[in-house]
């Protein structure tokens, strides 16, 4: 469903997996006519965020646990999405194939690593926003900007973390964008 001028938006987040210094987080945007009441599904997205220092450096990110079977076929379905982008990569060659393929046996060896910090689910917290489309969001068809629905995933990707460090994060990829 296109979301248009006046709905209300709700974006909810949850982080899927998180790599070395990246974590993958499923964005979803609903959108509400407030006056109808018609609601539904506009978008859904996997983005990667990447933890970075104040340097703006890659740092680590603390591993997530998935607990539900629900949270581990997501868990598993992270990895294969993120082995799909380096077979995109390297056929692209935009980027360093074995550097990923390394980050990703790095975030594997970490999580079996003895005194690994893993992050409990119940600090792994749903994510859920809510904007209202004004006229300045929407295009001359009243349809919302994409730049806007990108900024709203963004914002999402970044606050749909773990409540403990890394602090800043910053928006490295948007995959499946419905």
């Amino acid at each position: 469903r296109p979301i248009q001028k006046g709905d209300i938006v709700t974006i909810k987040g949850r982080m899927n997996r998180a790599f070395a210094t990246s974590m993958e987080v499923e964005v979803e945007l609903w959108a509400e006519n407030p006056v109808s009441g018609e609601n539904g599904l506009a978008t859904r997205s996997f983005v990667t965020m990447v933890a970075v220092s104040p340097h703006g450096h890659r740092i680590q990110v603390p591993q997530v646990e998935a607990g539900s079977k629900a949270e581990v076929e997501q868990y598993n379905a992270a990895l294969r999405r993120k082995e799909d982008r380096l077979i995109h990569c390297k056929e692209s060659e935009h980027l360093d194939i074995s550097k990923v393929k390394r980050e990703i046996q790095d975030a594997e060896e970490l999580a079996q690593a003895k005194g690994k910090r893993i992050i409990p689910e119940e600090d792994m917290p749903l994510t859920e926003m809510l904007e209202t489309v004004l006229p300045s969001h929407a295009n001359a068809a009243g349809t919302l900007f994409g730049g806007h629905l990108l900024s709203l995933i963004d914002i999402c990707g970044a606050v749909a973390k773990p409540s403990r460090p890394p602090n800043r994060t910053v928006l490295l990829d948007v995959e499946t964008l419905l």
